[in-house]
């Protein structure tokens, strides 16, 4: 059992409500436990988008992330790159410019703040910008050097919205049970994240945040459940 007291949280989210919809859970558990979270925001920008206004501004994004930054109390965030030119097109940054942002160059990186655990996104998801995330961030967590911060636990987080993928599904084999107020929580941040809201069947949907949380829990006897790949813990 990993202990969650006094933890150091990074989380590399592509975009703002990723880190939620993948860790809502687990950041309030280490905020409980008296540890501190940290959200890297690698980008965000101007968006057409399938909902009913079809649009969501940087702007409006910026604020979401204010108000949930508040609610979920993290320490500190950024956003590493700002603007169209990088939203939705990380891919073509190449892996090496994210890893500088996640190792060294961010207000929030690796080397600045220190972090016990970092958690990252499938690379399995079909979205471009998740892939080369969790690309980027695997690479930032090699061993190399006793000059370079170590991390003991490695996880990465999913989204009902990785299950649409073509390549091999990453086996989840980490979990964090939710109590049902931990879960409402994690629902009401989702909620002030209202310019990505979207009705059912989305797999953006309460109702599918709500499906998977059920099912995680049933793998982990819990009434709700987080589930994460573990890709390193050393136990001490």
């Amino acid at each position: 059992m990993i202990n969650l007291k006094n933890q150091r949280l990074l989380i590399i989210a592509p975009h703002p409500d990723d880190e939620v919809i993948g860790c809502g859970g687990l950041i309030q558990k280490i905020k409980q436990g008296g540890g501190q979270v940290f959200i890297l925001f690698l980008t965000i920008g101007d968006t057409r988008d399938f909902s009913k206004k079809g649009f969501s501004t940087l702007d409006e994004r910026k604020y979401e992330i204010g108000k949930v930054s508040k609610f979920l109390k993290y320490d500190d965030y950024d956003i590493a790159l700002e603007g169209n030119e990088f939203h939705l097109k990380l891919d073509l940054l190449g892996q090496k410019e994210l890893m500088d942002k996640i190792e060294r160059e961010s207000s929030v990186a690796i080397e600045k703040i220190k972090p016990t655990i970092i958690a990252f996104p499938s690379n399995t998801s079909y979205n471009q910008d998740h892939q080369i995330a969790a690309r980027a961030a695997h690479a930032s967590l090699r061993t190399s050097s006793s000059h370079k911060h170590f991390i003991e636990t490695v996880l990465s987080y999913e989204s009902p919205a990785d299950f649409w993928s073509l390549n091999d599904k990453l086996t989840r084999n980490f979990f964090v049970p939710l109590t049902k107020i931990e879960f409402e929580n994690k629902l009401a941040a989702l909620a002030l994240y209202s310019s990505q809201a979207r009705s059912f069947p989305s797999s953006r949907s309460k109702e599918a945040i709500l499906a998977l949380a059920k099912f995680r829990g049933v793998e982990c006897i819990s009434e709700f459940a987080e589930s994460f790949t573990i890709f390193r813990q050393v136990f001490k």
